[in-house]
């Protein structure tokens, strides 16, 4: 099983890993030490990450970071943050994840600390062992568990609005792209199909992770060394006690004085852009990813083509464009077209010149993948029109991206389908991790783009992390031309508060 999952991670690492050298958050702990080791035998251009607050004590982390990096042959950029700077550091992660959860703040911490000092070494791409606990019974409370590949899911689907959330905040807001390896589909499957005795037992956990570690010549001593918490290790937690009794508050209600200064901040110094919005699930992740960054979204902009197999556009259903504009709380643009190759881009320029000029935009944001024909003309608008062009998706793994959809609590629904193992249960569907693996599967079988980009199918976006509420369809039916083409017509849906 040790070689299967070997085979397994080191295909998810290839699959994630730029060109480019990319960073490993690096805590000395199996998961991160695990990534490492394997990056090594692939020889692999990576770098690992420590981040820390200095303290009158050294890091607990800090000495094993070294010595695992040492074991493995890796570099190892150590980032440490002075004490005294440590507040204003707070002040913009409150703000930034959303929490003033110590939690949460403390792990925030060290992960930002070395996402700035990745940046500044021209790092783009940092990997995270995140899901490794969840997927290999990591945490104390699996020992009670009647059931752990149930437990092991519920964590995984927990995920997105709690770690996932943060992290991707965090490397955002410093310009890096966050992958997570041990979250790859195929991983999933096979982790919720180990017995117990490869995961769990009275005095380890995570066996068959160390297992393997030893298997590849990892020492005893870092192979079986016990978690420890990342705000624990880097002296984030104690820090932040130290600052909320200087202020004479719990560490809570410190961490929440920072919460009203910093909305009244957040919104000053913004670039404001547009979204080319369809409604479907690359426009909706693109806004948010931009969102992340610290940009403001002005407006949507949505084209509709009179012509279903315009080379631009997908056609959108209106009623639901409306929905998820008040859903996100930002004014939606429309223009109409013909649909005709080349000329449709007219109707675009004119939308962007509305925009531009009601919203003083600077930016414009696509969800395109790897569709060099729209990216193309698009980009030559906005140059023409003065607006910097933004593709936070271009070339993200067609995988990948599903997978960051699910990660980060996107809900959508397939409206279309056109292609060899889609079928009409596929319509209306609202897609699980169990139908991207099933997706991930009949890609390999049948050869179609499993992120959809090659109209093989449409999706309709009924809930994200920014949506205010939720859609609710409530009157819908299937039309289908044959076994596997046809569309989910909806004929009413609601917003409903969350």
């Amino acid at each position: 099983m040790e070689k299967k999952l070997r085979k397994l991670l080191k295909n998810s690492i290839q699959k994630n890993a730029s060109k480019k050298k990319f960073g490993i958050l690096f805590s000395g702990g199996i998961d991160s030490v695990l990534l490492a080791l394997l990056c090594k035998k692939l020889n692999l251009n990576f770098t690992c990450f420590f981040g820390y607050v200095k303290g009158s004590t050294e890091a607990k982390d800090l000495v094993v970071a070294k010595k695992a990096a040492k074991e493995i042959g890796a570099d190892l950029e150590i980032a440490s943050l002075p004490s005294e700077k440590l507040e204003e550091l707070i002040a913009n992660l409150v703000h930034l994840i959303g929490s003033a959860s110590p939690v949460q703040v403390g792990v925030a911490v060290p992960i930002a600390i070395s996402c700035k000092k990745a940046k500044e070494k021209g790092i783009s791409t940092v990997f995270s062992g995140m899901g490794a606990d969840e997927l290999f019974c990591g945490y104390a409370k699996f020992k009670d568990s009647k059931d752990l590949a149930l437990d092991s899911l519920k964590l995984v689907n927990m995920l997105p609005e709690k770690d996932l959330k943060r992290d991707l905040a965090i490397a955002s807001s410093n310009g890096l792209e966050l992958k997570t390896p041990f979250l790859d589909a195929a991983i999933l499957k096979f982790a919720l199909s180990l017995p117990k005795i490869q995961k769990l037992s009275a005095d380890r956990n995570k066996i068959i992770l160390r297992e393997l570690a030893l298997s590849l010549s990892l020492s005893q001593e870092l192979a079986e060394r016990k978690k420890m918490a990342a705000q624990y290790g880097s002296n984030s937690d104690k820090a932040i006690e130290k600052l909320a009794k200087k202020a004479k508050k719990s560490k809570t209600k410190y961490l929440e004085s920072f919460l009203d200064k910093k909305k009244i901040e957040a919104f000053s110094g913004k670039k404001k852009i547009a979204a080319l919005f369809s409604g479907g699930k690359d426009s909706c992740l693109a806004l948010w990813k931009m969102q992340q960054q610290g940009f403001e979204v002005k407006c949507l902009i949505s084209i509709i083509p009179k012509n279903p197999d315009s080379f631009m556009y997908h056609k959108p259903n209106l009623k639901i464009l409306r929905l998820q504009s008040k859903a996100l709380g930002i004014p939606l643009i429309i223009e109409r077209t013909k649909g005709e190759k080349e000329k449709e881009l007219a109707e675009l320029k004119k939308a962007l010149i509305k925009a531009k000029k009601q919203f003083w935009l600077s930016g414009v944001v696509s969800g395109a993948l790897y569709s060099n024909y729209q990216r193309e003309r698009i980009q030559k608008i906005c140059k023409s029109l003065s607006l910097e062009f933004y593709s936070p998706l271009w070339h993200l793994g067609q995988l990948d991206e599903l997978l960051e959809l699910f990660n980060n609590g996107f809900v959508f629904v397939l409206e279309k389908i056109a292609a060899l193992g889609l079928s009409e249960e596929w319509l209306g569907k609202s897609i699980s991790m169990a139908d991207i693996v099933v997706l991930a599967a009949l890609d390999k079988k049948f050869g179609f783009n499993v992120a959809g980009e090659g109209g093989e199918y449409e999706s309709i976006v009924l809930d994200a992390p920014n949506f205010k509420t939720y859609i609710k369809i409530l009157r819908s039916k299937k039309q289908m031309k044959n076994t596997f083409t046809g569309m989910l017509e909806i004929d009413d849906a609601v917003l409903e508060s969350k």
